[in-house]
């Protein structure tokens, strides 16, 4: 249950990053610091039982990724990853900047074609199934939401030109994929779309 809820960036902290990936690396010098919506929560002060980790990491996987792969590095150029623990609440938010939007719109489809291919797997009664529709944010968007064995999770991931924005919570979520079950989340969505077309070249 915990790998495939850390393939689709739930409790990505537990197994964490290490503690230097929050250092800005030069690769990420387009993703000025504080630009994420949760960075400055992310910067504390937290509560004993609360855990923060932001992550420049190019080559970290994607927040939402049903099939679990790795796809590395290519083809991007910035990547800032947040990822918060308090017991049994999670949140992550991840910005990846892409080459080109050829690149991110690519990096959408494998994401779009991952929930098709990984829509439903496990053995009972550690089962999983996928269920996502489209949404109308930026230049293409889908809310999902994750059904798991003792869990649910909700996620939405946006691309706008070179790109991509995605925001994962635990919590309720039914087969309909209800938008008010996603109200804040597509609300940090539609927020990050417009901002990322104030770097330079993301949007032109």
């Amino acid at each position: 249950m915990l790998k495939k809820l850390i393939g689709l960036g739930i409790a990505a902290t537990v197994l964490g990053a290490g503690a230097g990936e929050a250092a800005a690396a030069p690769s990420a010098a387009s993703l000025p610091k504080g630009f994420l919506l949760y960075e400055a929560k992310a910067a504390g002060p937290a509560k004993p039982w609360e855990k923060w980790k932001v992550s420049n990491r190019l080559s970290r996987r994607l927040e939402v990724n049903p099939c679990e792969r790795n796809p590395g590095a290519k083809d991007r150029v910035a990547a800032r990853t947040i990822t918060y623990v308090a017991e049994t609440d999670h949140l992550s938010e991840q910005v990846v900047i892409y080459r080109s939007e050829t690149a991110a719109r690519q990096a959408f489809d494998d994401v779009r074609a991952g929930l098709k291919r990984c829509a439903t797997g496990g053995t009972k009664p550690y089962t999983h199934t996928y269920r996502w529709k489209k949404t109308d944010i930026g230049d293409e968007a889908l809310r999902i939401g994750g059904f798991f064995f003792e869990t649910r999770a909700r996620y939405v991931i946006v691309r706008k030109g070179k790109a991509l924005a995605m925001y994962v919570e635990d919590g309720l979520v039914t087969k309909s994929l209800k938008s008010s079950h996603f109200r804040t989340m597509l609300k940090d969505a539609r927020t990050m779309a417009g901002k990322v077309c104030g770097l330079p070249g993301v949007c032109s």
